[in-house]
């Protein structure tokens, strides 16, 4: 390819000297067409002439990875299946605590999780290797470089491998593993023991309120007066009812009088009065009378001639005396109404401390017992809960001892290295070629000039 385009532009040179005019453009197309043809054979003759390099430096390479391989010591996995189950049912024995219809477990926050500082310090704790398998120092680090947990395209699974140089503590170390891995998902996504004994704790701080608000009740009712604050209200309200009424009928008696009175005054004052107006006065004054009697009293006429032989003045100087008399007793009502005003309202506000008091009681016991009683409610399903087998991660597989070894992989380092080893004799012979066509073809141009 490098000869054909030297002769392309010796050609062109060529015209361009000899004719003093541009190249032809039928030219131009010859000599790109020439310079993008590849031969091939070129390139398979450089193979061929080579094939004694190529092939023993695979050979090299693939003897050397196979006797390193042999060298190598044999390191071993082991694997171990958690699974991530749902509960098969929920309890839910008080309707305060509510349980959750639909639990969707944080699948991606599982494999996380066993490779956690946490569980692998548990792992430290609980395991001590084997000298088989060869680990100076049994520390965190060393244990994180050799477990590797996974879901396997499953987010429901969790696996737990582990490589060791020996095979009973590859498996040992798996098993260890998904147990304490198993019980520390348990005790954050499931009920256990420290769940119930919380929740103990937690009743006998609430029976302990009860019994308090409970004593606290009983020593209000030996010294509640409710009942007899009651009954003097009730018994001042009545008798300010009475007085009311009294006060009533007084006005409206003294209306009477002093419509009789008016009508006595429009006759001449010697004259007598009349069996009707002394009959009337004395009705007004038997009513008066009996607004503050507690019997009623009832008069007997026999005659039709006057009762009391009185003048038309004398009668109205009675009405008048009758009416003072009348006003008198209301004004003492009045004193006596307002000295029942203030019993009233203080037995009304004594009556109300004991019932706000008496609430407050009620309430606070009966807070108090529904606490206790949902508490032990809690309580007994916790216990339940924590007895129960069906957990939300359980082992599903332990870890048995590996027979064969995991690396390292004879047959594929071999392999590996024989390809790599024959690519790059490839590439070397091809750059040894160019090397020298770059070679030759300085020395030509020297020899030229």
């Amino acid at each position: 390819m490098a000869v054909a385009g030297a002769a392309a532009e010796g050609v062109g040179r060529a015209a361009g000297v000899g004719g003093g005019v541009e190249p032809l453009p039928q030219l131009q197309k010859w000599r790109i067409a020439v310079e993008e043809e590849i031969d091939l054979r070129e390139y398979v003759e450089v193979l061929i002439r080579y094939w004694r390099w190529i092939v023993g430096l695979a050979l090299v390479a693939a003897v050397t990875a196979f006797i390193v391989s042999l060298l190598l010591p044999p390191t071993y996995e082991a694997s171990a299946v958690v699974i991530i189950t749902q509960p098969r049912y929920q309890m839910q024995f008080d309707p305060r605590f509510e349980a959750v219809e639909e639990w969707t477990p944080a699948y991606k926050a599982f494999p996380t999780l066993a490779a956690s500082d946490g569980v692998l310090q548990s792992v430290l704790e609980t395991y001590t290797p084997s000298p088989e398998a060869h680990i100076e120092e049994w520390t965190l680090g060393t244990l994180s470089g050799m477990v590797e947990a996974t879901s396997e395209g499953d987010p429901s699974l969790v696996v737990l491998k582990v490589r060791s140089r020996s095979s009973e503590d590859a498996a040992a170390i798996a098993n260890v593993w998904a147990d304490r891995f198993a019980t520390l998902g348990n005790s954050i996504y499931g009920e256990t023991a420290e769940d119930v004994a919380f929740f103990e704790g937690q009743v006998v701080q609430a029976e302990q309120a009860l019994n308090e608000a409970d004593a606290a009740l009983i020593e209000f009712q030996a010294r509640n007066q409710a009942s007899i604050v009651n009954a003097q209200l009730k018994s001042c309200r009545q008798t300010q009812a009475d007085y009311l009424a009294d006060q009533r009928t007084i006005a409206y008696i003294v209306q009477d009088i002093q419509g009789l009175r008016d009508q006595l005054a429009q006759r001449p004052g010697d004259r007598p009065t009349s069996l009707a107006d002394d009959l009337t006065a004395l009705f007004l004054q038997v009513k008066a009378f009996n607004a503050q009697a507690a019997a009623p009293i009832q008069l007997q006429i026999n005659s039709a001639e006057s009762l009391s032989n009185k003048s038309l003045a004398e009668q109205i100087v009675f009405l008048d005396d009758l009416v003072n008399i009348l006003q008198a007793k209301s004004s003492e009502i009045d004193e006596r109404l307002a000295e029942l005003e203030p019993q009233i309202l203080a037995l009304q506000e004594q009556l109300q401390e004991i019932n706000t008091e008496s609430d407050r009681l009620a309430r606070a016991r009966d807070l108090a017992r529904e606490t206790y009683m949902a508490l032990a409610r809690k309580l007994e399903e916790a216990r339940i809960a924590a007895q129960e087998e069906n957990r939300v991660l359980q082992v599903g597989s332990y870890a048995a001892v590996p027979e064969e070894p995991v690396s390292p992989r004879k047959l594929l380092n071999t392999a590996v290295a024989g390809t790599l080893g024959l690519m790059l004799g490839v590439f070397g012979v091809f750059a040894v070629e160019w090397w020298r066509g770059e070679e030759e073809t300085g020395g030509q141009g020297d020899r030229e000039r």
